[in-house]
């Protein structure tokens, strides 16, 4: 969750806050997305809707749409993660009014204060491409600076669309930390349950990665990623209900053909996969799910892949110290744990601005998984929203996590960040995380410190 605080004055506009979903700044003309007429300008665009899906995020043509503004929505949506996952900058929980700017109109998003500056015109134009060229310019900065430094913790990346493969090693991302599979196939579900579907995008990615190495998380379907083509029984909490694992367990249909092709790109492209399972409360699921990997493996006369979970459900957090005599690894999803920890759901409008995901029990969470996977010699890496802002990035490490998985488009300024600690900065803002925590408290500590 970012806040309403941008450098940026433009008086003669109007301004429509709501809350950043994912960083950037862009200028440009609105497009809605129901339009009934064409946009009388050219694109690219800023998107306006009430809500979108990930589905529809997916399915955005980038050289039409450059971010967008939603009046509904939270900040930690499945949608917002898409977007993130493409480097599209986003405000969510904008209110009704965004709904009622003008076609084509100029406006400018800013994903960082979760602002939507429409109307512009004259000056005001010119001081917000200006902006946005500083903007730029920086970024491209940060990004010429590549690798050089030391980074406390490893940096992963993630994708969300097989053409994004090739670009990981360039991005300087040590391979796919999370290969969120359901959203390789949003809008065309009837393919999920074919293994060779799976086998040619498995293959496909972990071919452009290289040496590096690959984690499949399976399925999570679920929440607010819904997949009509699959007739699942619709529930009153979705995210309480049969996703992840859950699922996976009960539909053996969706989860072998995606155990069978894995195993079967390990045994024949050598490719250097991992599995990780989504959505994880008891350890005898996660052994469940590993026993069925296992015969499949046996089956197919293929090599040993790493298996993991997803700290993500509480429970799992709390009892970390039985699964780890079991895991290979654990990635903590920090999006579904703090909605989980703090009762807040990632979905709702009217708490857009509350949920925080450095609220002092999410900190002291992490930190108590990181120090229980360290005492074990069970690697504990961090993902979602939180792993790809610089500050989120910086408190994580501080927290003890070896790795983040980070977005291709967000990991030169998440690098930037991190090559400007040490190991006292780094103690001062662990002990600020687990003392008082909070998203104001340690953004304002860490940019500080670090003159971010």
């Amino acid at each position: 969750m970012t806040e309403n605080n941008s450098p940026l004055v433009l008086g003669g506009s109007a301004v429509h806050h709501g809350v950043g979903g994912t960083r950037g700044f862009i200028v440009a003309p609105v497009r809605h997305l129901h339009a009934r007429v064409e946009s009388p300008t050219g694109g690219p665009h800023i998107l306006i809707a009430h809500d979108l899906t990930p589905a529809d995020t997916a399915a955005l043509d980038l050289n039409e749409i450059v971010a967008f503004c939603t009046s509904v929505g939270g900040p930690a949506s499945h949608a917002v993660q898409v977007a993130y996952s493409l480097g599209i900058p986003t405000v969510v929980a904008a209110g009704e009014g965004v709904l009622a700017i003008p076609e084509g109109q100029m406006c400018a998003l800013d994903g960082d204060t979760g602002t939507l500056y429409a109307g512009l015109a004259g000056s005001d134009l010119h001081a917000a491409r200006a902006y946005q060229d500083r903007v730029l310019a920086q970024a491209r900065a940060r990004s010429a600076a590549g690798t050089v430094g030391t980074s406390p913790v490893t940096l992963t990346g993630t994708i969300m669309r097989v053409s994004q493969a090739a670009d990981v090693k360039a991005a300087g991302a040590h391979g796919i930390g999370l290969l969120a599979t359901e959203l390789l196939f949003l809008g065309q579900e009837q393919k999920l349950t074919d293994e060779e579907q799976h086998y040619q995008i498995y293959r496909a990615i972990a071919r452009a990665v290289g040496e590096a190495p690959v984690t499949l998380r399976t399925l999570d379907i679920g929440g607010d990623k819904d997949m009509p083509g699959l007739n699942l029984p619709r529930e009153d909490n979705p995210f309480l209900g049969v996703r992840g694992l859950r699922l996976s367990l009960r539909r053996r249909d969706l989860f072998l053909p995606q155990l069978r092709a894995a195993y079967r790109a390990a045994r024949d492209d050598g490719a250097r996969l991992r599995l990780m399972f989504p959505m994880v409360t008891d350890v005898e699921e996660f052994t469940q799910a590993a026993q069925m990997a296992r015969e499949v493996q046996a089956e197919l006369e293929a090599p040993d892949l790493p298996l993991g979970v997803m700290v993500e459900v509480p429970a799992c957090a709390v009892a970390v110290d039985q699964f780890v005599e079991h895991v290979d690894f654990l990635s903590l999803g920090m999006n579904d744990l703090t909605q989980y920890l703090t009762a807040t759901s990632r979905t709702n409008p009217a708490l857009a601005h509350d949920i925080d995901p450095l609220h002092v029990a999410v900190t002291r969470t992490v930190h108590a998984v990181a120090t229980t996977g360290a005492a074990h010699g069970v690697a504990v890496s961090a993902c979602g929203g939180l792993a790809g802002d610089p500050v989120g990035a910086v408190v994580l490490a501080s927290l003890g996590v070896t790795a983040l998985t980070v977005a291709l488009p967000h990991l030169a300024d998440v690098r930037d960040a991190l090559h400007r600690t040490d190991a006292d900065s780094l103690r001062t803002i662990r002990d600020h995380a687990l003392e008082t925590g909070g998203s104001r408290h340690l953004r304002n500590l860490v940019t500080t410190l670090l003159d971010l």
